[in-house]
């Protein structure tokens, strides 16, 4: 069976099922990516309907026993999704932005959910039901249309933490999407090693949905000139300049980097200084009594941090999915050069870096600005976040398969994949029953 097929004939069961063993409301920040959705076409903060969802959020969910830290409030649900909600005040309008695109999926289906049946349970279910579709059709068509990592990208695409994403009104949906579509057309580049009429046209497409969903995948751009490939077309004569790059492309990385490190040393004066920057950065990321969420939400919540960050996937499970992602991650070829490896590989790093740094000028400094030394960690980053750059890793182990000769069973690969997929399934429906519904 092909890859896409086998993608899809485990998607679909596997999405479903997070879609009810998660409630509503309780995926990260799932009713502010709902209200986002619905801000589209109406005014979402002059509707007091809306308000539902912050005060359901607390009502299905409570936290009435110390010994279960989150019981389900099964008559609260269950109003949720049967009580009717009058949107006659709710006038329709049309907010046309990019960056609405990616809450796109999740308003289209909260319109169907509220022609069908107008209760607030109703609504988000339908909202979620359409988010995921998007995510199962799309990432079907990336792998089916991807000439290297379509077990990787299967397998990456049904971790615990993409499914419960997948399931749920998030924007990850797209955002992820996104991403290994721009994997696809990275690897596909170096495969034919030519940059053609249509690629450009790709390229600008990418751009514009990399950037309508997160502002940090443009980061992806840049490292497309660390590939070895030739123009094609109307763009045949940048051909001298880019071959007069390609040699003296180190040094072109060594001095970019150089001026920006100068840049942004200037730019921390006026953020806390270089030395507080270098403080938090190295307590975020190395010391777990000053950042209790490093061994948690940021580094198991790259495979299965679930809920309202509450629950997670054992981790003796995530071990073995490491081991069964670098097999797997070694069992298909690439003819990619040392440089083209080592700069794919360097994309996961330096996006943990970039958004950990994100959210130091995002929300650290600022919810303490009159007293930056009280800001000892950087925070608000979730591994959800890094979850989609673990594909740009395969491309190094295509060097080290070539290097020691590496010969794996494609077939005995791709079965190992499939039942950790399900083992991880399994393990996510008996962490998430025992948590909200037992």
């Amino acid at each position: 069976m092909k890859i896409e097929k086998l993608f899809l004939l485990l998607a679909l069961p596997c999405v479903a099922l997070f879609m009810f063993l998660v409630p509503v409301t309780q995926v990260p920040d799932e009713t502010t990516h709902a209200i986002l959705a619905w801000d589209i076409t109406h005014e979402a903060a002059k509707e007091d309907s809306l308000q539902w969802l912050a005060k359901y959020q607390m009502e299905v969910i409570s936290n009435d026993s110390v010994e279960a830290p989150a019981v389900l409030n099964k008559k609260k649900l269950n109003k949720f999704f049967t009580e009717k909600q009058d949107f006659s005040a709710a006038p329709f309008r049309l907010k046309k932005s990019i960056k609405a695109l990616a809450h796109l999926p999740q308003l289209i289906g909260m319109l169907i959910g509220r022609a069908i049946y107008p209760s607030f349970g109703i609504i988000l279910l339908m909202g979620r039901v359409v988010n995921a579709l998007v995510y199962i059709i799309g990432m079907y068509f990336v792998i089916k249309f991807a000439k290297y990592g379509k077990l990787a990208l299967m397998f990456v695409s049904l971790l615990p933490m993409m499914l419960q994403q997948a399931a749920s009104l998030s924007y990850d949906v797209l955002n992820y999407v996104s991403i290994a579509c721009f994997f696809v057309f990275f690897v596909n580049l170096i495969k034919e090693r030519k940059f053609t009429n249509k690629s450009f046209v790709q390229l600008i497409l990418l751009t514009i949905f990399l950037y309508s969903t997160k502002t940090n995948n443009l980061l992806l751009l840049p490292f497309l000139v660390m590939g070895d490939f030739e123009f094609e077309g109307f763009l045949k004569f940048i051909n001298p300049f880019y071959k007069f790059f390609q040699k003296y492309r180190w040094y072109f990385v060594a001095v970019v980097l150089c001026l920006g490190l100068f840049s942004f040393f200037f730019f921390l004066k006026g953020w806390g200084g270089t030395r507080h920057f270098i403080w938090v950065m190295f307590n975020t990321f190395f010391l777990h009594q000053e950042n209790v969420n490093l061994n948690s939400i940021l580094t198991i919540g790259i495979f299965g941090e679930f809920g309202w960050l509450t629950t997670q996937l054992p981790l003796w499970l995530i071990f073995i999915d490491i081991v069964v992602l670098i097999l797997i991650f070694s069992s298909e070829h690439l003819p990619v050069t040392k440089t083209e490896g080592i700069s794919s590989a360097l994309i996961f790093p330096i996006q943990v870096l970039v958004i950990t740094i994100g959210m130091y000028f995002a929300w650290t400094l600022r919810s303490n600005p009159d007293n930056v030394a009280a800001n000892r960690i950087a925070y608000g980053e979730q591994g959800r976040y890094f979850t989609p750059f673990l594909i740009y890793l395969a491309p190094l182990f295509s060097i080290c398969r070539s290097k020691f000769n590496l010969k794996v069973d494609q077939k005995l690969i791709t079965n190992l994949s499939v039942f950790m997929i399900l083992a991880n399934v399994a393990a996510s429906f008996a962490v998430l029953w025992a948590y909200y519904w037992v």
